[in-house]
């Protein structure tokens, strides 16, 4: 269907719904809920399968077994261990981009949220940190596999939005085994909904004892100018009663006399890239100037910039030089050592690289 000035149009998927209801009933239902919601108006299963692209055998077939359309990987993560993913293939993938894009994208999340929303970023994140004598920083442990179908079901898709067929249908296409998949596209904004009540709700109590807080995904930070002992107490009870838990590995106290730093940021004083960050690109700068990008690597050791047949990847690590030191300048729009150095990448021709001029540092 299509609404527009105060009419609607009704499509050949509309019809069971039309007829039910009678041509007047079903045009002021659907201009009700489109002064109320930016979400589309979805009523019957016919509609569903129009929504998501398919027909209604295979959406049927799908929500009664989405867990075979997933298939499991694992990523590296920066401590040695894996990360542990749920892969969509390009059927149920499909479905959930049409989920993300014509539902999710219209659910705001709390405004303490800064990840997997319109601009949210670990700057915004770590912005309101800056210069407070204590931080507590804390994580979810397990936190997309410990979002649960009713959590989602409440939080994205409930009977204000859609009748409870179509809502059960969505959260199913949304959902793995009962929970919330990580590597879907669906789950990152999923998450931030389902924790859309939490972060209110803690927000602003600490806003009422002068607490700036944040959550970027499963990364929760409190900062303040007192000791923040009381914090965690509240926080490890409010987050049981959702089914979650503290990582007590990663649970810190920093005070103002030791490097802070949130979300890889540092903000002690000023908002500021970790000094080794800066050191380690500074140095791969000067190898890739003085010797050429694969001699760069090769002294750095970055095997991922080879290929399968060993061959050097040039456009991919001078993109990735590229991108890391427009990061940099993102965070420190006047580091003036990184500004030149980014002059001269954008004047790099990566197929001469040999002929890079020198550059001194």
């Amino acid at each position: 269907m299509i609404v527009k000035n105060g009419a609607v149009e009704f499509s050949d998927v509309d019809m069971r719904f039309v007829e039910k209801f009678g041509i007047f009933k079903a045009t002021e239902m659907v201009l009700d809920f489109h002064n109320l919601n930016k979400t589309p108006f979805i009523y019957d299963t016919h509609q569903l399968a129009s929504f998501l692209g398919y027909g209604r055998r295979l959406m049927f077939l799908v929500t009664k077994d989405p867990e075979s359309h997933y298939f499991p990987t694992e990523i590296p993560k920066r401590d040695g261990t894996a990360r542990k993913l749920l892969i969509p293939d390009t059927l149920i993938m499909s479905m959930q981009r049409h989920i993300l894009d014509g539902i999710l994208k219209h659910l705001k999340p709390s405004r303490y949220a800064t990840a997997y929303a319109p601009k949210t970023n670990i700057k915004q994140n770590a912005q309101p940190h800056i210069g407070k004598k204590y931080i507590l920083k804390t994580d979810i442990s397990d936190f997309f596999g410990s979002i649960r179908f009713e959590q989602v079901y409440s939080a994205a898709f409930n009977t204000r939005l859609f009748p409870k067929q179509i809502g059960v249908m969505l959260t199913e296409l949304c959902c793995y085994n009962g929970y919330l998949p990580q590597g879907a596209p669906t789950s990152p904004a999923l998450s931030n909904l389902v924790m859309k009540n939490f972060d209110n709700n803690i927000g602003y109590w600490c806003e009422k004892h002068g607490i700036s807080y944040t959550r970027y995904c499963d990364d929760m930070t409190f900062s303040s100018d007192k000791p923040l002992y009381n914090v965690l107490q509240k926080l490890t009870k409010m987050l049981d009663e959702m089914g979650f838990e503290l990582n007590a590995k990663k649970t810190k106290f920093v005070t103002s006399s030791s490097r802070q730093s949130v979300t890889g940021l540092t903000v002690n004083e000023r908002l500021s890239v970790s000094r080794d960050y800066k050191r380690n690109l500074r140095q791969e700068l000067y190898y890739g100037f003085r010797f050429g990008f694969e001699g760069a690597v090769s002294r750095t050791k970055h095997p991922e910039f080879f290929d399968d047949n060993n061959h050097f990847m040039h456009e991919s690590y001078y993109n990735s030089l590229l991108g890391r030191v427009r990061y940099i300048l993102s965070i420190e729009p006047n580091n003036t050592e990184f500004s030149e150095a980014l002059d001269r990448l954008k004047q790099y021709d990566m197929y001469q690289y040999r002929k890079l001029p020198r550059i001194v540092y």
